[in-house]
């Protein structure tokens, strides 16, 4: 017997699932129109944005790492996420570095700063020529995070850099790139890096060779902890009777859940190294073109696929009522097994403390 011997290459497009669609409602393919094609991505994206409605999608879960400037109160999030999951502040220390890179350019000692918190009130602009920024250090170093801050006065910037690594200085390997990030001005941006190896030099370069970048600050930093912070509501947040006290530890948040949800620090941070580890919630992708896919595991496709078809049985004229109560059935079935199969399977452990009803 011959098999595929193939796995991941069936790939099911919007137009697919919306002539699917179309077929489960009693229709014929050639009878689509394209106000009903507009009508089935619609009823797709409304499928898609209201699944983050009813719980956790384990797919959406995302680890990010964001910084934070001294006095900062509101740390803005990115556009998509839904909630905050779970968040750590970072205990971060920066090794001294034995030099900055390139040597010729006089800002670049400034992005280094060894005083114990970094001076975002200098820059440095690369060139063509050496369109990098980067650090030595006299042993070899790991390196858990890098952060660099963006120099962009009254505007934004977008970076598009790569971290790279040497242990001669002369040989490079790119060793992990930074996701492309637009920033505002003094903006931190880090991604947490993979640090299975030490090495003597590390520097980030610009992937664009014909732009150069302007920087006020690096960090080439490790981890000493996480501690991980407590949520607060509304109430507790808004009662708090100095929400400006500065430390060095923020190590309490509420997240305000608005149409640009943003996460509310306390105690507001004393300096720029402040680091936040997070898991968020993402809102799904958009439907897209007719020829995209949509962005999820194949599991979730039945349940996506059937309830995308009652919907739109139910817009369609002439559809038998018996028909679209039966596609409801099969929808809410697909999803109730969806719904009881994501999850991560790890065990459960329950400690009671009933201390206060025994002291």
């Amino acid at each position: 017997m011959a098999y595929s011997g193939t796995y991941d290459k069936t790939k099911i497009s919007i137009d697919q699932l919306i002539s699917y669609a179309y077929r489960d409602a009693g229709k014929q393919t050639e009878e689509m129109t394209p106000e009903y094609v507009n009508a089935g991505k619609q009823a797709l994206f409304y499928v898609l944005q209201n699944s983050v409605n009813r719980g956790i999608n384990i797919w959406l879960q995302q680890w990010v790492v964001l910084g934070a400037q001294t006095n900062q109160q509101i740390l803005s999030m990115p556009v998509n996420v839904v909630d905050v999951l779970e968040a750590n502040w970072v205990y971060i220390t920066n090794p001294s570095i034995a030099e900055s890179y390139p040597i010729d350019n006089p800002g670049a000692p400034a992005l280094f700063d060894q005083s114990g918190n970094a001076n975002l009130n200098e820059f440095a602009t690369s060139t063509l020529t050496e369109n990098y920024f980067g650090a030595s250090y006299a042993n070899q170093t790991r390196i858990f995070y890098v952060g660099f801050n963006a120099y962009c006065p009254d505007t934004t910037a977008t970076y598009s850099l790569d971290l790279q690594v040497s242990n001669d200085g002369v040989t490079w390997e790119t060793w992990q790139s930074c996701p492309d990030v637009t920033l505002n001005d003094q903006e931190w941006s880090y991604i947490s890096v993979n640090n299975t190896q030490q090495f003597y030099f590390y520097r980030l370069i610009n992937r664009n060779t014909s732009t150069t970048f302007s920087l006020r600050a690096i960090q080439f930093a490790q981890s000493q902890q996480t501690i991980p912070m407590a949520r607060l509501n509304r109430t507790d947040y808004f009662n708090l009777p100095n929400k400006q006290f500065p430390s060095q530890r923020t190590l309490q948040y509420w997240f305000n859940r608005q149409v640009d949800p943003q996460m509310y620090l306390w105690p507001v941070p004393s300096n720029n190294y402040q680091v936040f580890q997070l898991i968020i919630e993402m809102q799904p992708q958009d439907v897209g073109d007719l020829s995209n896919q949509l962005y999820l595991p194949d599991r979730v496709l039945p349940y996506i696929q059937a309830t995308l078809s009652h919907k739109l049985a139910m817009q369609l004229p002439n559809i038998d009522m018996t028909r679209i109560a039966y596609l409801e059935k099969l929808a809410l079935d697909l999803r109730t097994q969806f719904e009881e199969e994501d999850r991560d399977k790890s065990p459960i452990y329950f400690q009671p403390n009933i201390s206060y009803y025994t002291r």
